[in-house]
């Protein structure tokens, strides 16, 4: 009697190569294209979301707390495995085999063990990135990255020369300057001279006090813009006369350590005091537009902000809310960041491009003031998925 065996060899060669394949490949390669953009994306997400949530303790007149991402780090591993089983059935009666089946057996398998380090922001560094007032050079470095001037005078300045910005009374809710009419037409020329090239940062330089200097070239277009300028900031600058009727002067933006020598020469001096704020007094300003419910306002649990004339509302500035923050019971479908509060949602829309744009002005204002602090101990590290 003739034998019956099927012919399995060829199936069980072609996997064992197959297996012997798939453990030669790298797969390191593909693994980190698909890892690092997952976590760039989920770094960038929730530091959106840690900024948002401040804001929002901010308008609810609660303490601040940042935690930052001290460090990622992701380790991956990789098995394979190859068998094989077989199974027999024999004729015992004619001792003959009937039929022998051959099994193959292949695996492989990746796991990634990723850790991330937090540190809390507190203590003497806490106090300095958050509380300490952001110096001219990293003014002038927001300048050079393309920021308007206009824009970071809304932003980031208290005071220059004899002009204040918009400020309210953490209590009140009430607090117009005089002079905030005159702050805002200054920001808005100094704007327009930027955007037609009429502006130059020519250099930063420390003064004989110590203070911080930011030398300016401003181009006028006539006598008369260089009047108005010049009758906004108290100061009587020389110039130069240009060919056309245009006129050129220098002046210099210093801290409040210069503001007495300043007055004292106020005369002939070009040299403007200018008091900038402390990323702490960003996040109060920019608090005042997160929408709470009106009650809460009234029960002074969320800071209380009064309505403004009818002639500064129709004007661009801070008052006028740089980022805007709403609210809803659920949870928002489509929203740039949303963070969950006090039994409410709070987000900024998609479609909202003047909140995002100030986000990241905001955060690239966050990165500037940490810029050179020590580096601190992390205090928590979780090993993710354990």
């Amino acid at each position: 009697m003739s034998r019956i065996i099927p012919k399995r060899t060829g199936a069980l060669t072609f996997f064992i190569l197959l297996a012997v394949f798939l453990t030669g490949c790298s797969l390191g390669p593909k693994a980190l294209q698909g890892n690092r953009l997952d976590y760039n994306v989920s770094v960038q997400r929730s530091n959106n979301e840690e900024l948002l949530l401040n804001l929002v303790r901010a308008r609810y007149a609660e303490p601040l707390f940042f935690l930052q991402v001290g460090s990622i780090s992701s380790s991956f591993s990789y098995s394979a495995s190859v068998g094989a089983s077989a199974t027999f059935y024999h004729n015992h009666r004619h001792n003959v085999p009937i039929a022998d089946f051959y099994t193959p057996s292949l695996g492989a398998g990746m796991s990634e063990a990723p850790t991330i380090t937090y540190t809390p922001l507190q203590g003497e560094k806490a106090v300095k990135q958050l509380q300490s007032e952001m110096r001219l050079d990293r003014f002038l470095i927001l300048t050079r990255i393309g920021w308007s001037i206009e824009s970071l005078m809304w932003l980031s300045v208290v005071q220059i020369g004899e002009l204040r910005n918009f400020s309210v009374d953490i209590t009140t809710g009430e607090g117009i300057e005089p002079s905030y009419h005159k702050f805002l037409e200054l920001a808005h020329m100094l704007g327009e001279m930027q955007s037609r090239g009429d502006l130059e940062f020519v250099s930063l330089c420390r003064g004989e006090t110590g203070a911080d200097c930011l030398r300016l070239q401003l181009r006028y277009l006539d006598q008369r813009e260089a009047e108005k300028l010049e009758g906004l900031l108290g100061i009587k600058a020389e110039r130069i006369a240009l060919p056309g009727g245009r006129f050129v002067s220098t002046m210099e933006l210093t801290t409040v350590r210069d503001f007495t020598p300043y007055e004292r020469e106020k005369d002939k001096c070009t040299r403007i005091p200018v008091k900038l704020k402390s990323f702490f007094e960003m996040l109060l300003d920019l608090a005042l537009y997160v929408e709470v419910p009106a009650d809460e306002e009234m029960k002074r649990i969320a800071r209380p902000f009064k309505s403004l004339p009818k002639d500064i509302l129709s004007r661009g500035g801070l008052h006028a809310g740089l980022i805007r923050i709403k609210s809803r019971w659920d949870q928002p479908g489509d929203a740039f960041a949303a963070v969950p509060y006090r039994n409410r949602w709070f987000y900024i829309a998609d479609d909202d491009l003047r909140s995002k744009a100030y986000m990241m002005l905001v955060g690239s204002i966050y990165s500037l003031q940490s810029g050179d602090l020590p580096t601190v101990t992390p205090l928590l590290t979780l090993p993710v998925g354990r």
